[in-house]
């Protein structure tokens, strides 16, 4: 069972690595649930990713946040590949983390879920790349599988998707089989600048208006000098 799971990024990291001889780079992107869809994933008994206007239909359920770090698949060895499991059919995996114990010293994490993808390096770059020219993420998708964990509810749009975890206290994994990120225009302050100019400068049909009233005066004028 294939379910799709839908977001929105809130920020973007890129982090370098150096252990030794050894240089790597991954982008840690921090996801939000997407706001202008209905898609709920129930996870286990008392977890949820959802947006805020799906609340009503959640019921006591906690929010989860997700975090997706995307990786090079050239850095792994086969060895680590085959560890992984990964194949063209897999990429990655999506992982729910269980809420932190609180103590002295720090408060108790919420639970979130956590995804590792691996890419091609031509894939990687090119995502840095758009990003490092401007560029925003404005949304993302992962299709996640396991069958017999993975199901979808009753309503007919699969609005609703459920997560049977297998242990409520412990890390919990499905497969991760794509993922799809989505990048267009920053829309920043450059943009909202130039609007703002563009807005200022007079329209051809407001010239076409003060040519008439123009012309309209100047006949009113001369009729006055005529009649003196």
């Amino acid at each position: 069972m294939v379910v799709t799971l839908i977001a929105r990024p809130k920020r973007i990291n890129l982090r370098f690595n150096a252990n030794g001889d050894e240089n790597r780079s991954d982008l840690w992107i921090d996801c939000a649930p997407g706001l202008s869809t209905r898609r709920v994933l129930e996870i286990g008994n008392r977890h949820v990713f959802a947006n805020r206007a799906s609340r009503p239909i959640l019921g006591k359920r906690k929010l989860c946040d997700l975090s997706v770090l995307v990786h090079r698949k050239s850095t792994l060895t086969p060895e680590q590949i085959g560890k992984l499991g990964l194949s063209d059919s897999k990429i990655g995996e999506l992982v729910f983390v269980p809420p932190g114990e609180k103590s002295r010293f720090w408060s108790r994490q919420p639970a979130a879920l956590q995804a590792d993808v691996w890419v091609s390096n031509e894939l990687f770059d090119g995502l840095v790349s758009a990003l490092q020219h401007g560029e925003k993420a404005t949304w993302l998708e992962l299709e996640i599988e396991k069958e017999g964990i993975l199901e979808y509810g009753w309503e007919p749009d699969g609005s609703r998707a459920t997560w049977k975890l297998e242990n409520e206290t412990k890390l919990n994994h499905v497969d991760l089989e794509e993922l799809a990120i989505g990048v267009g225009p920053f829309q920043g302050r450059p943009s909202r600048f130039f609007a703002q100019i563009t807005d200022i400068i007079p329209s051809p049909l407001l010239w076409v208006t003060i040519g008439i009233l123009a012309f309209i005066f100047w006949e009113w004028i001369w009729s006055l000098l005529i009649r003196k």
